[in-house]
């Protein structure tokens, strides 16, 4: 019997060049995976569309990523859009301040 190997809470799925889709969840122990696929997430794209709909949790590194993947789309030149945000991230956006910087109206 082999044993299988872990699998990452969190899964960064390109869906086509302007759409991404992610799924899990981003905390503190996944945040430096969904960090290193920013580069892969803004090469060849001017616009992407970021779902978040997936996130079965989010908490402060969760919105730590995307303020990074928003920096990154910024230096880039990429406009980046988040989509579905959860209501419990868009609170800590806004208690953060971050709203604007991050598109979420």
């Amino acid at each position: 019997m082999s044993a299988k190997p872990p699998t990452s809470p969190v899964r960064i799925e390109r869906i086509d060049a302007a759409n991404v889709r992610v799924d899990g969840e981003i905390g503190f122990t996944d945040a430096r995976e969904a960090v290193a696929k920013t580069r892969e997430l803004f090469d060849g794209a001017s616009k992407l569309t970021i779902d978040l709909g997936g996130l079965k949790r989010a908490d402060s590194a969760t919105l730590g990523v995307m303020l990074i993947w928003a920096a990154a789309a910024a230096v880039r030149g990429v406009r980046i859009e988040f989509a579905r945000v959860p209501a419990g991230l868009r609170a800590l956006a806004h208690l953060c301040d971050a709203e604007a910087f991050l598109g979420i109206a």
